[in-house]
């Protein structure tokens, strides 16, 4: 229970501090079609989900795509 609540706890801290305005490089995330606007819609998980499988597709693992932070991780 106690790892439990230290994940949860770890996983908001380190996605509440994801920004577009401290991050603007983050525009390379957009999926085609997409706008800015759109991304700034996504939660701070949602972007760092798409930040980590960006990365994979980058070092030619795009087979190893990951679609939350819990198991998938």
């Amino acid at each position: 229970m106690l790892l439990g609540i230290t994940w949860q706890l770890a996983r908001l801290v380190a996605t509440k501090k994801i920004d577009l305005n401290d991050c603007p490089e983050l525009f390379r995330l957009l999926n085609e079609g997409e706008e800015l606007s759109d991304l700034l819609k996504l939660t701070p998980e949602d972007i760092l989900i798409r930040w980590i499988n960006y990365h994979l597709r980058a070092a030619d693992k795009a087979d190893r795509q990951i679609k939350n932070l819990g198991k998938d991780l």
